[in-house]
């Protein structure tokens, strides 16, 4: 569950340029104007920017990989050198460092044309020139040798501008030094990552930013850090996802974190509507058959029929007063089954809200329980331990360890805590 491609939607590259510094691996950051309308603004990030129509002309002068190489790296049919390109002369408009060599590859002397490149910068900015005219002048290659592709990520759907941006990590060269062009970069400062992640320097950055540099902790050497992404294969794309906040303000989340999963399946057009986190006595719609009631200890779940005549409460905690409550208020009379991973609930109190219910704890109950005509429960064995898995919408409910087991036995996993789950299966 994905959403849409939008047509705003703009191929970027960005380039993390990496040195060692006295502190320990430095990452060269930017500081953006501050415009309005613009979530950049202000913000502190990697040089980069949006592909050009002149980019795909550098191809004949690059040195390094060719398109087919470059577009293979990437994952795409063609066009990936044009990001190799975009991330490059974006570096070098943006903070004025140059990766190029000779057309045999050897090194070129950039101080000793420091004041023609200058000039070159400046047509650059006003769209006087082009890259490839500028490589052409000097009889020069654009250097895409040692360009590690580090991640690819994507604008979420709430921002009017959105990028489909590939970042790859470039080691600094030791004979230029990083000048602003104080258009785009107002600022440039090189910073450890646990510098930069500092909240008392109260840095504008990112999710994107914030994810990278937390990734770029850790290593002894820039070299380390270059090799590590030069390493990596299968690439996926990131798109962080817009969240309900308890505090009202704007959050979105990654994968890896919690709750993406189930902000993924339960908003996929981003309407920033689900909420970040759990709290007991909250009821949450998971599908149209499925409900959970968020507990102290543990989620208790309400299975239905589509028509909501015939039901199954899964795991009530009645000594939870709140969610036992939600819970007696949101099932319906008809509620067939009650059933349980773990202890079930007190008959008296099960007699005196469902008095046709059956308690039963999950392994000892039929194969396959039925509600109405649409919705079948099945119980199925995982790591030693029964639990129920919904068929018509391929969830395995509840237990406390299942999760581990259950990658292979259904597409979601909603356990006894947390949030939805995405198990391993497509």
């Amino acid at each position: 569950m994905t959403a849409p491609v939008a047509a705003n939607i703009r191929p970027a590259a960005s380039v993390i340029v990496l040195r060692d510094g006295p502190r320990g691996v430095e990452v060269l950051l930017m500081r953006r104007p501050e415009r309005d309308n613009d979530f950049r603004s202000g913000a502190c990030v990697f040089p980069g920017g949006v592909l050009d129509r002149g980019d795909a002309d550098a191809h004949a002068l690059c040195l390094g990989q060719d398109d087919a190489q470059a577009s293979l790296r990437l994952g795409l049919a063609g066009g990936g050198q044009d990001y190799f390109v975009a991330a490059l002369r974006e570096c070098f408009e943006e903070v004025g460092l140059l990766y190029a060599c000779q057309a045999d590859g050897t090194p070129i002397d950039v101080a000793a044309h420091a004041e023609a490149l200058q000039q070159w910068r400046h047509r650059l900015h006003r769209g006087e020139a082009t890259l490839p005219q500028m490589l052409q002048a000097f009889g020069w290659r654009l250097d895409l040798r040692e360009m590690a592709y580090f991640s690819h990520w994507l604008t979420p759907v709430v921002r009017p501008k959105r990028f489909d941006t590939r970042f790859f990590v470039r080691l600094a060269p030791t004979d230029q030094q990083a000048v602003p062009d104080l258009g785009e970069a107002l600022e440039l400062m090189w910073l450890t990552p646990d510098e930069a992640l500092d909240p008392a320097r109260r840095l504008k950055l990112l999710n994107v930013t914030q994810r990278t540099l937390h990734e770029l902790r850790g290593f002894a050497s820039a070299q380390a850090a270059f090799d590590v992404t030069l390493a990596k294969r299968g690439v996926q794309r990131i798109l962080p996802r817009p969240v309900r906040s308890a505090d009202g303000r704007e959050r979105f989340v990654i994968p890896g974190m919690p709750a993406y999963d189930e902000v993924e399946a339960l908003d996929p057009e981003g309407r920033g509507d689900v909420p970040a986190e759990i709290t007991a006595g909250e009821i949450t719609r998971l599908s149209p058959r499925l409900r959970r009631i968020a507990g102290v200890k543990r989620h208790a779940y309400l299975v239905t029929d589509l028509g909501g005549n015939e039901a199954a409460v899964i795991d009530a905690d009645a000594e939870d007063a709140e969610q036992w409550h939600v819970l007696c208020n949101a099932a319906p009379a008809a509620v067939r089954w009650l059933l349980a991973s773990g202890p079930l609930p007190p008959p008296a109190a099960v007699q005196a809200h469902w008095p046709a219910a059956r308690a039963a704890a999950a392994g000892t109950c039929q194969d396959e329980l039925r509600l109405g005509i649409d919705t079948r429960l099945h119980t199925i064995a995982i790591g030693g331990q029964c639990v129920l898995r919904l068929a018509e919408d391929d969830i395995v409910l509840g237990g406390e360890a299942a999760l581990a087991g259950a990658a292979h036995a259904a597409r979601w996993f909603a356990g006894a805590r947390g949030f939805l789950t995405r198990l391993g299966r497509p």
